[in-house]
């Protein structure tokens, strides 16, 4: 009997059974049927007995989840390698499998081929390997779909076997100087709000384990620094996978001499085209590629070197969607084939028709509200030129900045606009506060007259240029009380008491200092128990389950951070004038009951100060910056305003693919194809 939860500890290591965790667990195809890819696991990284915490066991479910629904794109039922399912609408809608060829190379042996059927998690626990691997490919060949495959694996074995590693996957195109170890904390905190130390801890007990995918998107010279951190990264750290496009590591001329092993993916033979076309039932193709002298040059690599199209498993299985009898001549009339294959309204129809027995819940409720061909283009062109211009592959709506504004005069608007949107807001709570003291008529012109010029100083001086998404309160955390939570109450607590006392003597200094120093400490203590309840409910794990979850989570912690500081409001516009009533009668034994007694006259004042915090510090100034940014971006025709239904239905159309939040090209490829479409 074993233990399925991912906290659970509990094996019988002589009795693996394969139906664990309510699936079978694979087994390696052409070796022992006693072995299993958990068994290999488990002698690579001996069980140490402990549990995943709350936060690495959602950390791997995550990781898990996610590499799956990318591996949903390029694998099929038996676990080898298809780059698409072709063709599985209407009456061909056969599949096909591409078992590409490896070769192994080790430190001081000879290059060796592998078994097709070896799986690749085998490999990267061989004893010469000693997990670190670099995996080597042409554009296409299918690198990431084996790291997914490795990870896949790798993340089933650490589920299984709690306090071993915790696999994640890393974008190197992010990475820009430094040590690799100081980058991979940055990641862990940017994808994960994981705090620094946490992140350094799990480098520093080797929990991590790193599977860093695209290190030729850094460009020559960062990927030759890059190569040389990494070096002295692998020369301490036991175990790490590194992914690269064969021609440009080449190029670089430097290499990762500390990682023992190294898989080159091989190009398609002209055996396998043919079998995998005939399979999907395109013998058309083949006979095209056979008798065209264009189609059949497709079949040698090109002058840089790099295999020819047919021989790639993305672009052969791109070509065999996108053919309909006309001849390709290069990868740029491939992919505008396969585009615009992708984008017929008869391939849109056929497919609604095709499952609208599986009520499926579209983008877009009718083929007709669907965007047209030219639209898709222009927007998927332009987020492309904004991914490739700042080396990124993933898409995180709430990550937009005004930045990618690509012209002054919208930079501009922006600015005006949202300077101009958060002055009236900001004038009509701050005329609201005055007006209820002092008078409305005279507080609203107040407020409006020093709010505008406000917010058109903050907007045109670009203090709106940066959106920093405020992430939305865990109330589930006041429960657990864990460490981070008491850290965060505490430290508000202290600041607050601080930020009192020194707020209290610079109020006093100017409207006395006994009111100063009594209000100073009210406020501060009651602001730093408020602010250390919001820090400590903010400081919970994130994952990225919705399109645009950081805004959509902004404009929540707007909500509650209004409420949670509405008693601060309220002490906030009562200090001056009870607590000067107090001084000036002498009635410091009624003291709190005095202001007990004045809260009512206060709880308009201080709702709209609750408010009036919320925007600054809950994220609600992050919820008008994007808005104004979406605004500006759908006036000049960047995008559609619904940008999460586009994209959901670009991912409908096989263009691009979503994990979570999160979406990216179906490869880096086509994301550079369409970089460089002009619109």
């Amino acid at each position: 009997m074993s233990c399925r939860n991912p906290n659970g500890n509990c094996y019988n290591n002589s009795e693996v059974e394969l139906t664990q965790a309510g699936r079978d667990l694979k087994q390696i195809a052409g070796d022992d049927r006693s072995t299993t890819i958990y068994q290999t696991f488990l002698q690579t990284f001996p069980q140490p007995g402990k549990k995943w915490d709350d936060r690495q066991s959602r950390i791997l479910a995550k990781m898990q989840e996610d590499v799956s629904a990318r591996l949903d794109f390029t694998l099929n039922d038996d676990d080898v390698l298809i780059p698409l399912r072709m063709k599985p609408y209407g009456a061909n809608s056969s599949k096909a499998s591409l078992k590409l060829r490896r070769k192994l190379k080790t430190e001081g042996q000879e290059e060796v081929d592998l078994d097709l059927n070896e799986a690749i998690v085998k490999v990267f626990c061989r004893k010469d390997v000693r997990k670190k691997l670099l995996i080597l490919g042409a554009p296409g060949a299918g690198k990431t779909t084996t790291l997914l495959t490795l990870a896949q694996d790798l993340l089933a074995g650490a589920i299984e076997n709690p306090g071993s590693v915790i696999p994640i996957i890393f974008e190197l195109s992010t990475w820009r100087t430094g040590k690799i170890e100081d980058w991979l904390v940055q990641q862990l905190r940017s994808g994960f709000n994981l705090a620094e130390d946490q992140g350094k801890d799990w480098i520093e007990k080797q929990l991590l384990l790193p599977l860093l995918d695209g290190l030729d998107e850094l460009g020559m010279e960062q990927q030759t620094q890059c190569i040389a951190a990494l070096n002295e990264f692998a020369s301490g750290y036991p175990h790490l996978v590194v992914c690269c496009r064969v021609q440009e590591y080449e190029d670089a001329g430097a290499s990762l001499r500390l990682m023992p092993g190294q898989i080159c993916l091989q190009s398609l033979s002209e055996t396998q085209i043919q079998q995998y076309l005939q399979e999907i039932e395109l013998d058309s193709l083949w006979q095209a590629i056979q008798t065209s002298a264009e189609m059949r040059q497709m079949l040698q690599p090109d002058k840089d070197g790099n295999p020819g199209i047919f021989q790639v498993p993305l672009l052969l299985s791109i070509a065999a969607e996108a053919y309909d009898g006309q001849p390709f001549s290069s990868r740029e009339e491939l992919y505008e084939a396969y585009v615009e294959k992708r984008l017929y309204r008869e391939t849109r129809e056929r497919e609604r028709q095709f499952r609208r027995d599986e009520k499926k819940q579209w983008a877009y409720v009718t083929v007709e509200a669907e965007p047209n061909w030219s639209e898709t283009r222009r927007s998927l062109a332009w987020l492309a030129r904004q991914l490739q211009s700042r080396d990124q592959v993933e898409l995180l709506i709430e990550k937009m900045q005004p930045s990618w504004l690509e012209t002054k005069r919208a930079r501009r608007q922006y600015r005006l606009i949202g300077g101009l949107i958060f002055g009236l807001i900001f004038g009509l709570i701050v005329g609201l506060i005055v007006g209820l003291i002092v008078g409305l008529i005279v507080g609203l012109i107040f407020g409006l007259i020093v709010g505008l010029i406000v917010g058109l100083i903050v907007g045109l001086i670009g203090g709106l240029d940066s959106i920093d998404p405020i992430e939305s309160f865990q109330i589930s955390r006041l429960a657990t009380l864990d460490i981070e939570f008491i850290n965060g109450l505490i430290g508000g607590l202290i600041g607050g008491l601080i930020g009192g006392l020194i707020g209290g003597l610079i109020f006093g200094l100017i409207g006395g200092l006994i009111v100063g120093l009594i209000g100073g400490l009210i406020f501060g203590l009651i602001g730093g128990l408020i602010v250390g309840l919001i820090v400590g409910l903010q400081q919970g794990l994130q994952l990225r389950k919705k399109p645009n979850q950081g805004i959509w989570n902004s404009l929540q912690s707007f909500v509650w951070t209004s409420l949670f500081s509405y008693p601060l409001g309220i002490i906030a516009v009562m200090i001056r004038s009870v607590t000067q009533r107090v001084i000036e009668r002498n009635e410091w034994m009624d003291f709190f009951g005095i202001y007990w007694r004045n809260v009512p006259n206060f709880l308009l004042p201080g709702l709209f100060m609750a408010i009036l915090f919320g925007f600054g510090v809950g994220g609600g100034l992050a919820c008008i910056q994007h808005l104004c940014l979406r605004l500006i971006l759908t006036r000049t025709h960047k995008i559609p305003w619904n940008l999460a239904q586009f994209l959901n239905y670009c991912t409908e159309r096989r263009l691009l693919q979503r994990i979570g939040g999160r979406y990216r090209f179906l490869h880096r490829e086509l994301l550079d194809y369409f970089a460089t479409l002009q619109t």
